[in-house]
């Protein structure tokens, strides 16, 4: 593997003092001259000058430090001014140790100085580059040379360790399409030996990491955790509203490029999840680009159409996302309809985009239908044999009003069961409105946090809605799709390009969904059967988290930006 050596610093090191001792002597000499006099005397100052270089190499060639390559810009500045420091302290010794300190010049001293800290740092950064350039050469050749035909530009070598830093999410776990993510990424790599990822939690507040609640997670100390052999670390966040979630991915942003710059870190990729802080990434851009790193970012869906937010807060997220895009390295798209946006909307940035989906695996539940944990869910709720499901945010945007509306114009005889999230102000509006608990078949059931269980409730009910219409490649799809036979979506490009001919399609028009609902009741157990069928073929072809896993590891270790 190329790397830097010594040799090659101090022979950099030792041109950079020569040139600087010699534009600090011409300041003196000839510019100031008329002004100072001429007492001092060149000669003294030139061995001087020589005997603190001699001193200086010696040191350099003992000193340990980070390969130049493993340093960003920043510590190489720093070091710079360490060294200087004592490059100054043995010069100016030589007067005092000859009593020549009273022709000892200031001017000198503080061109020298000032020269050296430009020069040596500048020819570092330049050598850092070159090496790191060459590792890149070395890595395509040998990739050429293995038969690879991909040609990748910054393969991982000779066992190097990938650091991989995710921010954005909140947890690991089942809600949320992040958290979801993040832990099955996650369980998919738990044994990969090239890839070691760091990832922020909140430690407080709504969608908090409750640590003991996961299974397989073991403290570390207060702030940190391990969960799969990824290093898990918390964030504190004050609870400032709808500013929390920026001011959480600030400072999970900060903490990984402190952590990357203080474990001399080479080329990590820090993964940023949503477009919350685009127009305050720069700086940390900087940083991570001087440790030879990329950024990848991950835009979701259209945040700018959510409902929730005021006309105000979505045009932030619109000029959010604008920054995000443009100072990415990479953008992940996790739905072909957001890539083909993204190029679209941004082409003035020429962004480099790549598709990798959510995933969901076909797996049966352990739990069978006579299982007391299952048939005790269905008593507790009142649930009949046959229903319909809906999973997700209970939020605007994933049109439970309409699936609710709908659902009580039609003539099933099926309950709908609702798994959804705590949210007493929008049910309140729903009830206002729709005074759907007069409908005694309408059941909100809260959430379910068992993951065998809810693939048991998903696998049991005749249907499910889908009403999400903001985002790319929803998650709680996937699942539905893997498990239930017949699902019910609403007609938007994302949901289309996900499921395709594996399932039914309402729109928001009135009488859309309850008409659809009636329709379905009629289908015949053969019908059912081949919608179940082609649903899980889409998930067997395109969305195992094999398959997405794999498509990871590729961009992570082996992408060529």
């Amino acid at each position: 593997m190329i790397k830097s050596n010594k040799v090659t610093l101090a022979l950099l090191d030792t041109v950079a003092m020569f040139l600087s001792f010699i534009v600090a002597i011409w300041v003196r000499y000839f510019l100031l001259l008329p002004i100072l006099g001429s007492e001092l005397k060149i000669i003294k100052y030139s061995l001087y000058f020589l005997y603190a270089v001699a001193i200086y190499v010696f040191s350099l060639l003992l000193w340990k430090e980070p390969l130049i390559e493993k340093q960003s810009y920043r510590e190489i500045l720093a070091r710079t001014i360490e060294k200087n420091i004592i490059i100054f302290a043995a010069y100016i010794v030589f007067f005092y140790v000859t009593s020549q300190e009273l022709v000892i010049s200031r001017v000198i001293i503080a061109c020298f100085f000032a020269g050296n800290i430009v020069l040596f740092t500048l020819f570092r950064i330049i050598y850092h580059n070159h090496i790191i350039a060459l590792q890149k050469r070395a890595a395509v050749s040998g990739s050429n040379e293995n038969g690879n035909s991909e040609n990748l530009s910054d393969a991982v070598i000779d066992g190097e360790i990938r650091h991989v830093y995710i921010i954005g999410s909140k947890s690991i776990g089942m809600y949320g399409g992040y958290e979801s993510f993040v832990m099955n990424l996650f369980k998919g790599h738990e044994n990969n030996k090239k890839i070691k990822y760091h990832v922020a939690c909140k430690a407080n507040g709504q969608g908090f990491m409750e640590v003991e609640k996961l299974p397989g997670a073991s403290r570390i100390n207060d702030s940190e955790f391990t969960y799969c052999n990824v290093h898990c670390f918390l964030i504190k966040v004050p609870q400032i509203g709808a500013g929390q979630a920026i001011y959480y991915d600030l400072r999970a942003l900060r903490w990984a490029c402190e952590h990357i710059e203080k474990n001399h870190i080479s080329r990590p990729v820090v993964y940023i999840l949503a477009s919350r802080i685009g127009p305050f990434e720069k700086r940390f851009v900087k940083r991570i680009h001087a440790a030879g790193g990329y950024i990848y970012q991950n835009p979701d869906g259209h945040e700018d159409w959510r409902r929730k937010w005021n006309p105000l807060i979505r045009k932030y997220w619109k000029f959010s996302e604008r920054y995000a895009v443009k100072n990415a390295d990479l953008v992940v798209c996790d739905s072909k309809s957001i890539e083909e946006y993204i190029q679209d909307e941004y082409s003035s940035y020429h962004p480099k985009t790549t598709f990798i989906a959510y995933g969901a695996d076909i797996v049966p539940s352990n739990l069978a239908d006579d299982d007391a944990k299952f048939s005790n869910w269905l008593t507790e709720h009142n649930l009949s044999g046959s229903y319909y499901v809906s999973v997700g945010r209970f939020v605007e945007e994933n049109n439970f009003e309409i699936m609710i509306r709908e659902f009580m114009k039609s003539s099933t005889d099926k309950d709908f069961a609702i798994i959804t999230t705590d949210n007493p102000k929008y049910a309140q509006e729903l009830q206002q409105k729709l005074q759907y608990k007069k409908d005694k078949r309408i059941k909100f059931v809260g959430t379910v946090y068992d993951a065998e269980l809810l693939r048991k409730i998903r696998e049991n009910a005749y249907g499910y809605f889908h009403g999400h219409e903001v985002g790319g490649t929803n998650p709680s799809l996937l699942e539905s799709l893997a498990s239930t036979k017949l699902n019910l979506l609403l007609d938007v490009g994302f949901n289309r390009e996900v499921a395709e001919n594996g399932a039914l399609y309402w729109n928001k028009d009135d009488g859309s969904l309850a008409t659809l609902i009636d329709q379905a009741d009629k289908l015949t157990p053969q019908e059912i059967e081949a919608f179940g069928e082609k649903a899980k073929n889409r998930i067997r072809d395109n969305y195992s988290w094999k398959k997405i896993c794999d498509r990871y590891e590729e961009i992570f270790l082996r992408y060529k930006l």
